[in-house]
């Protein structure tokens, strides 16, 4: 199956060119991003202020704009598919333009003359490789985008132009530089005296590359071109170390060695001598044979530096073990040194980096140190004095004993100087101090000798003052990758408050302040964080700042390593490196651990090797000279390091026993498939196609790569059958064999309707199928509009759409469903498809233009042009609105009909007639109707306001009452503002007496407003609640309007005149009295009002009147009952008449007493028997009452069903006197019940009996039986069936 497998991905891969000719034909860059700077991103968009005809839509085929279309990205016009165009690419690091490979070289920084050469490196060829050629707009606009992105530190960068006569610049290929004025940044007072060579320079004031002339001699970053094809032969090929060799264990391939672990610094702490008294280094590579290991001191010898082998067996204390160095009894003197090691097996050496042995120590404190002193509120600097050491320690101040480590706080700050600030000393700060370091490579410290600080008062403060040259950073020197800190302190009164700063930009992203903001730390900086960083500290009486400078070095760091090589015999190499640095890196080239140096070859090597700073050209190749492990050495001040790789240079025949052809091969039908052609061989193998034995000659719609694939366009039936590649070079040939299967693609079997009509919220089916080859698979896709309907848009769609196979169907169809519908169907060898036009209808859609004109008090005229139509004529509008009093839309008329005002344009009017509000400012939508249903609005109008009217509508809810004695008060409900139809409403009312006064008297309340109440205040008190009919009128500044209807209102009510009669008060319970009295007549004369009920007032018989409460029964009912009465205690009684006046006067007063305390006592030893499936005998002990409370007079059994509350209780009473028992025979046979017994007396209801019993009704059909038998066995029965449960 695999190389069926394999055959098939190659036949979608070239169906796929026949398919997308021109997606397949500029494939190199489709993958291209920001991230890679071998990518250009063929769709950015380039903004040149400087010309007109650069602001346009690049193309990487051809540039911007038209040129699109013509000319593709391998510079050809109208080549289409061409493989010798297809298969070139730049090599890796190099950034392709049409036919050109671009490389913008950041180190090493070269003058104009040697950034040529070094371009030219890379291409023996003359004229193949220089310094940039800029030929049109569209390159420059290519070129400034790959800076922008390479070089967010805008640096310069030359370029090849150079000026040959005044404004006359040539480019290394010959040509002029043209039409590129507009591309130069403005000179200014720029000195153009002996500057004829140009640079990419960024101006900061336009924002913008441009070129800038300069001299020549400064060394400069640079880019190079060179032609596309002339770069084919530094292509990375894919061979491994496993090419030509047949080799499959990964652990036994042969290899040259490589480091897997570089030796690190080390430092010896001496302090710690007697605990351990050795020192170890170490490397580690790996490779094939196991790498072993050599070890070198570097010493200086007559200025020049010399690396001498550390032999053990010369001296005792030195031990080699793997890639371990091991020192015995270090000594200063002797071993402070740089050491690296070297790792060797047959296929050569490489050299690790430089390490420095270092002897670590701390000194002692001076033993004694004088007080210090300070003034209050001024700022003080304490220094520590440390002792001598090696290398850098921490700083820590104690106070008073050690370790009562200062704390830091808003005055009080440790640097990393070693010195303790103060910004402002106070009182508290008095105490004895002492500083302590600890090294920073191990535990080892030293404390300082306690020290007395003496703060003296003083009579004014400090100024703002930063004490030391403050900021500071720390290193002073700081390397990128490394934590930088920038510290910030100062001396004043009040304390001062810090904030940093950076000067034309923001903080670096991933800094943080600590220490009271006086610290940012930048936990790894990097080279973009260069700049002035701005300290600002303030208090409340001033502000001051200063900056540091952070200027950052950079360790070589290889952003172009060496890789390794596997090249023909007599083959090329061009060796490639790049670090970058700062200060600028200088490179070396090594071999096997000796260095390269041009002047020291050996007289055969001079004339093919050639090194130019970071490129290392070897030609000719020799297998026997040449293979080995080569290095290329960057080198700054700060470090040196490698980048190791091996050259292998290969001889041997071809050899097809790892990669044949394939068996079979596969191809599309009129689509174009390649045949792969791959063996293993050195030097390169020439290639020989034969089909049926028959040799193919190069022409025609078969061509042969020169990497020996063999490439047939628009195939045909004719071109099955067995091919044959040889590859031969002349130490031998091999051959591989595969056949070559032409398949059809596939074909519709039905097709979807052409054409489909239906109405939104309908089901939408299309439908088709297709056949292929029996050996293939299709697939269906789906499109809409163009655009390919996915497996997620069906998921999202939450089953409106379902797609299977040749089968789509929407659900829930809306006009955004309608469009071309393509069912397209793909094999592995083409593609077919068939299309069919939806048509959506439904409701019309939304009219636009919607105007407003001849705006009237209740009519107005609308115009609008109608939406779309969804397939059927539009039948009537619903014109809707809202006004300024109400914000939601309502319909302001339905089943509208418009006339056409203008046949051209299809605009449309229609009247609005007595239909609107007065005084409103409207909003208006139109919605169209058609048979499917009514559409969407339309956007709202332009407000507009309808003038004012009268009032429509009179005042609803007339009524009225209440008030002071006589006064008639009249109340309504005010217009809502819709219903005013104009400002300045208010309203007018009328009254008059019923049955005694014949014209309406009238009050015009306009000075109140919108107001929904008015009293009319009678000049005497005889007309209390009396009867007048009343009626009220709105009005506005227009006019009046209408007048409600005639309601009755009564005046206001007098206090009621006369006291109830015959009070009478008995006792209820020991708690209640029920009190009594004659009715009083309710006429109005002695109500003077509507009786609302009776004022009950009582107080105890030992107590004062004036401590008595008052009841309130709101009935006209002559009786009422007072509860939460104290037990055997007499009380007085009154009653008085109310109204809404107020209460009447009072009756005379009645005493009575409450009866003594109910039962306090519950029955005991309570029992129920069963007796029949209805009937239960309950038997219970007496009740002695106390006398405290009143005589028994019976008792009650209380029973409610399981499932009900007692409130639902039925109650059986049995008086004293009789036995202790009783029947209850009205129980439901089966039912569960509960029940307790009580005592009762003219006291009310005793205690209940606790707990509740709980029983259960015997089931009726456990009593039938024999007649003879049913007298002696009931009461047998009754027990079986009856459950007592006690509830606790």
């Amino acid at each position: 199956m695999r190389w069926l497998l394999i055959s098939l991905c190659a036949l979608v891969v070239h169906a796929q060119q026949r398919i997308y000719p021109n997606e397949y034909e500029y494939r190199d860059n489709r993958n291209n991003n920001f991230n890679n700077p071998n990518n250009y991103d063929v769709n950015f968009r380039n903004r040149d202020p400087f010309r007109d005809d650069f602001n346009r839509d690049y193309d990487p085929r051809g540039g911007y704009g038209n040129n699109y279309d013509d000319y593709n990205l391998f510079g050809g016009y109208n080549r289409g598919y061409d493989p010798y165009y297809e298969q070139l690419r730049c090599p890796q690091y190099w950034i392709r333009f049409r036919q050109s490979c671009y490389r913008f070289i950041k180190s090493p920084l070269r003058p104009y003359n040697d950034a040529g050469r070094l371009c030219q490196t890379y291409s023996p060829e003359p004229g193949a490789s220089d310094l940039l050629s800029i030929n049109d707009p569209d390159e420059h606009g290519f070129i400034i985008h790959q800076l922008d992105w390479q070089d967010p530190q805008h640096r310069r960068w030359y370029v090849g132009a150079r000026q040959q006569s005044p404004n006359y610049w040539l480019n290394p290929d010959g040509s002029q530089l043209l039409n590129m004025d507009n591309a130069f940044l403005p000179w200014g007072d720029f000195d153009l005296y002996n500057r004829d060579f140009l640079a990419y320079n960024f101006s900061k004031e336009l924002m913008h590359w441009g070129f800038q002339p300069v001299r020549g001699d400064e060394p400069l970053l640079f880019i190079c071109e060179a032609k596309i094809e002339a770069m084919q032969k530094l292509l990375q090929d894919d061979r491994t170390y496993t090419y030509g060799l047949d080799i499959t264990d990964p652990e036994r391939i042969p290899r040259g060695p490589h480091f897997i672990k570089q030796p690190e610094d080390t430092i010896f702490d001496v302090s710690r001598r007697k605990i351990y008294n050795h020192v170890a280094l170490s490397c580690l590579a790996g490779g094939y044979p196991t790498p072993t290991y050599e070890w070198f001191r570097e010493d200086f010898e007559n200025d020049r530096l010399v690396a001498k082998k550390i032999n053990p067996l010369d001296d005792g204390r030195f031990t080699i073990s793997g890639g371990n160095l091991l020192i015995d009894s270090p000594e200063q003197k002797k071993d402070r040194a740089t050491y690296h090691c070297k790792a060797s097996n047959k296929f050569g050496t490489i050299i690790s980096e430089s390490v420095q042995l270092n002897f670590g120590f701390i000194n002692e404190f001076v033993l004694k140190r004088s007080p210090e002193s300070g003034d209050q509120n001024w700022g003080k600097a304490i220094y520590c004095d440390p002792p001598t050491h090696f290398p850098s320690v921490r700083y820590y101040w104690s106070r008073d004993y050690f370790p009562n480590f200062v704390e830091e706080d808003k005055r009080v700050f440790v640097s990393n100087d070693g010195a303790l600030y103060f910004s402002a000393l106070e009182t508290i700060d008095r105490g004895n101090y002492s500083c302590s370091v600890q090294a920073d490579f191990s535990d080892t410290g030293r404390n300082g000798p306690f020290f007395a600080l003496r703060v003296n008062p003083h009579s004014n403060y400090q100024q703002l003052k930063f004490p030391n040259n403050f900021p500071k950073a720390f290193p002073e020197a700081p390397i990128a990758g490394k934590e930088v800190r920038l510290e910030c302190t100062a001396f004043g009164y009040p304390i001062p408050s810090f904030n940093w700063t950076r000067r034309g930009g923001s903080l670096p992203k991933g800094s943080y302040l600590t220490s009271f903001d006086r610290v940012l730390i930048i936990p790894k900086v990097t080279v973009e964080d260069e700049g002035e960083y701005v300290c600002r500290v303030y208090n409340d009486r001033s502000s001051l700042e200063n900056s540091v400078m952070l200027n950052i070095q950079a360790e070589p760091n290889f952003t172009i390593p060496l890789i390794d090589k596997h090249i023909d015999s007599r083959g090329e190499l061009v060796w490639t490196c790049e670090a970058f640095g700062i200060p600028d890196v200088n490179y070396t080239w090594w071999k096997n651990g000796r260095q390269l140096v041009m002047g020291y070859l050996d007289p055969d090597d001079r004339g093919r090797v050639k090194i130019q700073d970071n490129v290392l050209t070897i030609s000719y190749l020799d297998d026997e000279r040449d293979p080995g492990m080569y290095q290329c050495r960057a080198s700054n001040a700060l470090k040196t390091r490698y980048s190791s790789a091996q050259l292998r240079v290969l001889a041997f025949k071809p050899s097809f026993k790892k990669s044949p052809l394939e068996a079979e091969t596969y191809a599309a039908e009129q689509g174009n498939v390649t045949i792969m052609c791959n063996p293993e061989a050195a030097p390169r193998p020439k290639f020989v196609w034969k089909k049926n034995g028959l040799v193919i000659g190069h022409g025609g719609h078969r061509k042969i790569l020169e990497n020996g694939n063999l490439v047939i366009t628009s195939v045909s039936r004719d071109d099955e059958g067995l091919y044959t590649c040889t590859a031969s070079n002349e130490l031998g040939l091999d051959e591989s064999r595969g056949r070559l299967i032409v398949l059809r693609g596939p074909r519709i079997v039905e097709q979807v309707r052409p054409r489909i009509v239906t109405s939104v919220e309908r089901s939408l089916s299309l439908y088709c199928q297709a056949e292929t080859e029996e050996m293939l698979d299709i697939a269906y896709v789906w499109t809409h509009n163009g655009i390919r309907i996915r497996d997620i848009d069906v998921k999202n769609s939450y089953n409106r759409i379902r797609m299977d196979g040749g089968y789509l169907s929407i659900s829930n169809t809306t006009f955004a469903d309608a469009g071309e519908y393509e069912c397209i169907v793909r094999s592995a060898v083409g593609k077919i498809s068939s299309r069919s036009n939806v048509i959506i209808e439904g409701p019309p859609g939304p009219p636009g233009g919607l105007q407003v004109i001849n705006v009237q008090k209740t009519s107005a005229t609308l115009q609008w042009t109608d939406g779309a139509s969804h397939g059927r004529p539009v039948l009537s509008y619903t014109i809707s609105g809202r006004t300024n009093w109400n914000d939601t839309w309502f319909n302001v008329t339905h089943g509208l009909y418009a006339r056409e005002i203008d046949r051209y344009t299809g605009r449309k009017e229609a009247m609005l007639e007595n239909i609107l509000v007065p005084w409103a400012t409207y909003e208006f939508r139109v919605a169209a109707w058609n048979e499917l249903g009514m559409g969407v609005p339309s956007a709202p109008s332009p407000r507009h306001s309808t003038p004012p009217n009268r009032p429509f509508i009179p005042p609803r809810d007339v009524s009225g009452g209440g008030g002071k004695i006589g006064d008639l008060t009249i109340t309504w409900t005010t217009l809502r503002p819709e219903e005013q139809n104009g400002p300045g409403i208010h309203y007018k009312i009328f009254w008059k007496r019923k049955d005694h006064d014949s014209e309406f008297q009238s009050l015009l309340l306009k000075e109140y407003g919108n107001t929904g109440m008015a009293v009319v205040h009678m000049s005497t008190l005889e007309h209390y609640y009396t009867q007048y009919i009343v009626k009220v009128q709105a009005l506005n500044d227009v006019g009046p309007g209408p007048i409600s209807k005639e309601e009755i209102v009564y005046s206001a009510e007098d206090m009621p005149q006369v006291a109830p009669q015959l009070v009478v008060a008995t006792s209820y319970n020991s708690t209640a009295l029920r009190i009594t009295w004659n009715p009083i007549d309710q006429t109005r004369e002695k109500v003077r009002g509507k009786l609302i009920g009776h004022r009950i007032k009582y107080w105890r018989k030992d107590n004062r009147e004036e401590d008595s409460v008052y009841y309130l029964s709101r009935t006209t009912n002559p009786f009422a009952l007072i509860v939460g009465l104290i037990p055997d205690t007499y009380y007085f009684v009154k009653v008085m008449a109310y109204n809404a006046a107020g209460e009447g006067p009072e009756s005379e007063r009645y005493l009575e007493r409450t009866y003594r305390k109910a039962p306090q006592k519950p029955p005991s030893s309570v029992n129920v028997y069963g007796v029949n499936p209805s009937t239960i005998r309950v038997v219970w002990r007496y009740v002695q009452p106390s006398p405290e409370e009143e005589p028994l007079q019976g008792y009650k059994i209380r029973i409610w069903e399981i499932d009900q509350d007692m409130s639902t209780a039925n109650d059986t009473i049995i008086p004293v006197g009789t036995k202790l028992e009783a029947y209850i025979n009205t129980l439901s046979p089966g039912k569960t019940y509960r029940m307790r017994v009580l005592a009762y007396s003219n006291g009310g209801d005793g205690r209940m009996s606790s707990p509740a019993l709980t029983f259960q009704m015997g089931a009726p059909e456990k009593y039938r039986s024999d007649a003879n038998s049913i007298s002696t066995s009931l009461f047998t029965i009754a027990l079986m069936c009856l459950t007592l449960k006690m509830i606790i």
